[in-house]
């Protein structure tokens, strides 16, 4: 049953996946780069917390975001988890696109942050809309 689920969700899931891993990825790149939040581009997230605290919460929520999708469909809770992972995705990409406005307006990052924003917007209205449907099938199933 799982993975019959996971081959239909994984093609309409596929930015899901795509944003994820980027910010799996990211997180792990900032724990490995020593100093990174000492370049101005970074300040607007230095400001907020730790260059730490930054890479293990991107790394653990990309992590956790794919896990959810790979087992998204045989639990019906893991709408909430996607909508949470994609609004934790769309406050880092935003807040790299600050950076990348504080330095230099005519830098390319703005519109890859621009775009993975918009991506993990479009993410969470449909694990929203997800979140929905799952509730009404779960409330005519009588499960929890």
């Amino acid at each position: 049953m799982l993975i019959v689920r996971f081959r239909q969700t994984f093609r309409e899931r596929a930015s899901e996946w795509v944003v994820s891993f980027i910010l799996c990825f990211w997180g792990f790149t900032v724990l490995q780069s020593v100093g990174l939040f000492d370049r101005p581009f970074y300040a607007p997230l230095s400001h907020a917390a730790p260059q730490s605290v930054w890479g293990w919460g991107a790394f653990m929520i990309g992590l956790l975001r794919l896990v959810v999708l790979f087992i998204n469909g045989a639990w019906w809770r893991t709408p909430m988890f996607r909508q949470i992972g994609a609004g934790f995705g769309m406050m880092v990409w935003i807040m790299l696109m600050m950076g990348a406005l504080s330095i230099e307006w005519r830098s390319p990052a703005i519109a890859a942050y621009l775009g993975l924003f918009a991506l993990d917007a479009l993410n969470l209205s449909f694990a929203s809309r997800d979140a929905a449907n799952s509730t009404r099938g779960s409330r005519a199933h009588g499960s929890d």
